[in-house]
This record gives structure tokens, C-alpha cells and sequence, in this order.
């Protein structure tokens, strides 16, 4: 299964909070599906981070098919 690795800041305030499915305000990293993946965060930049870190880090993720074995 190819997901996606496209994620997107959205800052959410307290009226939307239901519409992302969260428990509090803030900033979010949301996926193409509008769901919220990461967060909250206090800042746009903290979130663009954590995005950043996120996208790195899955990138780096061998699949299961190349993982080392254990005999």
C-alpha cells in the first residue's frame, strides 16, 4: 500500500475543532484526507517542522520487503 507523505498546516480554532476531529485548537499537520496526523503544535513553525521531521523519517523507512533478517 503506497500512502501518501503529503501533509499540510492547518491552524484549527476552537469552532473547528470537530470538523478535524480533535480535542483542542491549535496548529495540525493534516493529511490529503483532512485528518489530522500531528498536533497540536503552539506555531506554524513548530508544526512545519514536525512535518518536515516527519516526511524525513518515513522517507528513511525501508520497506518491508528489504528489511534485515534475522536468523
Amino acid at each position: 500500500m503506497n500512502k501518501s507523505t503529503d501533509l499540510v498546516a492547518v491552524n484549527v480554532p476552537d469552532d473547528d475543532v470537530d470538523l478535524y476531529s480533535v480535542s483542542e485548537s491549535g496548529w495540525y499537520a493534516v493529511d490529503d484526507e483532512d485528518k489530522a496526523v500531528l498536533g497540536p503544535f503552539m506555531s506554524l513553525g513548530e508544526c512545519d517542522r514536525a512535518i518536515h521531521d516527519r516526511v524525513a523519517l518515513v522517507a528513511q523507512t525501508p520497506s518491508s520487503g528489504t528489511g534485515a533478517h534475522v536468523t
